[in-house]
């Protein structure tokens, strides 16, 4: 195991504090309105591939469920993997569905990384942080091999644009560095956008 460790690290792992190994940051383009938008219907779009998908899969759906209150009426679509089909004709068919403005997130980078932990008896070493391009596989986050335990991120970079007829009215950057399996995340990731979204003046308070 210290071998296979050992080559991750070469293959080009770097190291974090712990603290640095879970991340929510939105980081918004500030222009907030003058009057407050009152939408009743939004259709929301992702694409990218099989990381991307279940990453919208999961945050559409707690986006769905929290507008819902504010009685907007949602509908999530998946455009598909832009190196595979034509993102923007798939956009054109899902507009059919009738709606006041689209929130479309695009990847801009998803990717897997991996820290262990050494928990053999005894050890004083609680984290050893090393994360880097995922290698391991048909290991679950938070596995035990040999002595260490082994626990998956997934980093998703999102651009994220809230349009009416092609004209911008909100816009943000997401990065997130999340645990592999942990579907409670989504709601913090939620809120975050929508706080700033109510913040700008793009959704009621």
């Amino acid at each position: 195991m210290r071998a296979l460790l050992l080559s991750l690290l070469m293959a080009g792992l770097f190291l974090l504090p712990a603290s640095a190994q879970k991340k929510i940051e939105l980081h918004p383009i500030d222009n907030k309105l003058d009057s407050v938008k009152h939408y009743h219907k939004i259709l929301i779009v992702g694409e990218g591939g099989m990381q991307a998908r279940m990453y919208m899969d999961n945050l559409s759906a707690e986006l769905i469920k929290e507008l819902k209150t504010q009685h907007i009426e949602c509908k999530y679509e998946y455009l598909g993997d832009h190196h595979k089909v034509d993102t923007d004709v798939a956009l054109e068919k899902a507009k059919t569905w009738s709606h006041d403005a689209i929130l479309r997130f695009t990847p801009l980078a998803t990717f897997e990384r991996v820290r262990s932990t050494d928990v053999s008896p005894g050890s004083t070493e609680t984290g050893i942080n090393n994360m880097g391009a995922s290698r391991v596989v048909g290991k679950t986050s938070g596995s035990v091999v040999g002595n260490t335990m082994l626990q998956q991120y997934l980093v998703n970079d999102f651009d994220i644009v809230l349009a009416e007829n092609s004209e911008a009215i909100w816009s943000a950057k997401l990065h997130t560095i999340i645990e592999f399996g942990k579907i409670t995340v989504y709601k913090r990731i939620r809120q975050v956008i929508l706080n700033n979204m109510e913040k700008q003046n793009v959704l009621p308070h």
